[in-house]
């Protein structure tokens, strides 16, 4: 009952602010879909019909032929999970979570594994913190080795602690030659469009739930800031570049952000994730203990590549 009253409270407070703030309810849902258009969609396009592809068309079973053995020895998933490790840490948010639901849903690995490789390699891509948060936002291109082991290594460890116990295997189902037609692509290409459209549709409405933020409560910028943060990631780090904060402070705050993915990122996450039947508690639970070891660990790598003085 208390949740159902939290949700018609929170969707009155939308409905109230759009038709009392019409102009600043229609540039923030235009930012949210621009945002969408020219940074998500191109980027992300390919790699879910590529995605699609690999997996419903079997030929990942030649990429994991390959990849399995070297992988194993490190994060010990299953043959078929070692494909979801590697398109969920070179693909990035949230084809990790794509990938591994999806095969989960062909039977190809198991629901647990599948769980745990959605929580651990659905972050965001390298190419994202590289290129976008470190030389375009926090202009710290000297801070990418060290951001990139903040971000990937308290997952990493975990994922492989969790394997270990868990001991996944391949399914059992008898794995089916590589085949290619037609119908396959343009599966592929409407699964990724139909996921796609989704996350813009996501994008917008928190974009809309930064601009009540930043319009009920002018008084605290910086709670807006580290609220705007949790909730969308790319509205929040862009809020960080306007921002006066110091980098000392600015650094271990968009990594939290990025490492946490945001609550866009979890709806997204669970809109890609119906294949998958992940704990959502879990999720968030380990997503903040991830987020919070690695702005520890980014602070102390900091220190250490003398990029900047901590205090």
């Amino acid at each position: 009952m208390k949740k159902n009253i939290v949700i018609l409270i929170g969707l009155l407070l939308f409905l109230f602010f759009i038709v009392t703030h019409p102009a600043a309810s229609m540039e923030a849902a235009a930012n949210g879909l621009l945002l969408w258009y020219r940074q998500v969609l191109p980027a992300l396009l390919p790699l879910a019909i590529l995605s699609n592809l690999m997996v419903y068309s079997n030929y990942m079973q030649m990429v994991t032929k390959y990849l399995y053995p070297f992988t194993k020895r490190l994060i010990p998933t299953s043959q078929s999970g070692s494909f979801a490790l590697l398109g969920g840490l070179l693909f990035g948010f949230p084809m990790g979570s794509k990938i591994s639901a999806d095969l989960a849903e062909q039977n190809k690995i198991s629901q647990k594994e599948a769980e745990l490789l959605c929580i651990c390699f659905n972050q965001l891509s390298p190419g994202f913190v590289s290129g976008y948060l470190l030389t375009s936002v926090l202009e710290l291109p000297q801070m990418i080795p060290y951001c990139y082991a903040a971000l990937y290594l308290p997952p990493l460890c975990y994922a492989s602690f969790q394997l270990k116990k868990l001991r996944p295997k391949d399914a059992k189902n008898a794995a089916s030659d590589p085949v290619f037609h037609f119908g396959i692509l343009d599966a592929g290409i409407m699964n990724g469009f139909e996921a796609l459209t989704k996350l813009g549709g996501y994008i917008m409405m928190f974009s809309v739930f930064a601009a009540i933020l930043h319009t009920y409560n002018g008084a605290y910028p910086l709670f807006n800031l580290v609220c705007t943060g949790l909730t969308e990631v790319t509205t929040g780090i862009s809020c960080l570049k306007d921002s006066a904060l110091p980098q000392e402070i600015s650094y271990p705050l968009s990594v939290f952000f990025v490492s946490f993915g945001g609550l866009c990122g979890f709806a997204q996450t669970c809109s890609l994730s119906r294949g998958c039947t992940f704990s959502k508690k879990r999720y968030l639970t380990c997503r903040l203990c991830f987020a919070a070891a690695s702005s520890i660990l980014s602070c102390f790598l900091s220190l250490f590549a003398g990029s900047f003085r901590i205090g």
